[in-house]
């Protein structure tokens, strides 16, 4: 983009549509929410600065490769930290970030293999090797629905508060502290502070007296007789021209079509983003029934691990 302000207004959609994803990104990837938090601040930092020079079609793929490469995300972490579920915390580093960047992040296949630095098929044997697993090895697809469903509801439901910490982080400011609830009062502190609300209300009524004293006090003149104080009228200057406005170099960020503009290179949630890999998961998962009912029918079952 030539424009400054268009690419700027295009470069805060962009990690507006990003920085809830991130946020649960960070969290399941590092087992830890406020280092997953501290890693996102710092990538929607360090991207903002690169932004400028990167194409916009490149964008989706430099964030999560840099959010991936964030040092707090790159640390051991114990199995099962975090509020991640158990079919994801309990996944090697490897395997978990790229099932992660297909639930969480929302990229197509090629994208996801781009951000990991490998090829397409060996980025399906990763995801295949996390796919959820039955007892018998073949792929469980009710679980990996499960799955599906608990990421996208994780990032609808992150709060408020916590998209405030992490800009704050960004901009290089001191969170606010929690808000700590005061204990409740004892009985005797009850019994104590009883006095308070009638005190308050004696309090309230004798200022209300004093204020209603002065409208009859004999200190003030008489009334004022009709006719003697009247309102003057003047007329308003005439309009002026405005002294600015709206730039139309900011018309991107209005635009009722920006979502749309923005779905690839955000890797919005949609079901028909990358129809291949969607083909591919559906044959893996059949192909995981049709080894169970083969089993079950005496067949021999086959071992549908990679």
């Amino acid at each position: 983009m030539n424009d400054p302000s268009a690419a700027n207004a295009a470069l805060t959609a962009f990690l507006r549509g990003v920085e809830r994803r991130g946020a649960v990104f960070a969290e399941w990837q590092g087992g830890d929410p406020e280092a997953g938090d501290a890693a996102l601040a710092s990538t929607l930092r360090g991207f903002r600065d690169q932004a400028g020079g990167t194409a916009f079609a490149e964008w989706p793929r430099r964030f999560w490769a840099m959010l991936l490469a964030a040092p707090q995300l790159r640390q051991a972490v114990p199995k099962g930290a975090g509020t991640a579920p158990a079919a994801v915390a309990t996944l090697g580093v490897g395997p978990r970030a790229a099932l992660l960047l297909r639930l969480v992040a929302g990229l197509a296949e090629a994208e996801a293999a781009a951000v990991l630095g490998i090829a397409r098929p060996t980025y399906r044997l990763a995801l295949q090797r996390a796919l959820p697993h039955r007892g018998d090895g073949s792929p469980d697809p009710e679980a990996w629905r499960a799955l599906s469903a608990a990421a996208q509801q994780a990032v609808r439901a992150l709060p408020q508060e916590r998209l405030e910490t992490i800009e704050m982080l960004r901009d290089g400011l001191r969170p606010r502290p929690p808000v700590r609830q005061r204990p409740a009062p004892r009985d005797g502190a009850r019994r104590r502070a009883g006095w308070v609300w009638p005190a308050t209300v004696v309090v309230l009524v004798l200022v209300a007296s004093a204020l209603g004293a002065t409208w009859w006090g004999p200190w003030l003149p008489g009334q004022v007789p009709p006719g003697a104080a009247g309102i003057q009228v003047e007329p308003l200057p005439p309009v002026e021209p405005p002294a600015a406005r709206f730039d139309p170099a900011d018309a991107l960020a209005s635009h009722r079509d920006l979502d749309l503009l923005l779905a690839q290179a955000t890797g919005a949630f949609a079901d028909d983003a990358d129809p291949a890999f969607d083909a591919w998961l559906v044959t893996v998962l059949e192909a995981g029934e049709g080894d169970e009912e083969s089993g079950a029918t005496g067949g021999e079952p086959v071992d549908a691990r990679p």
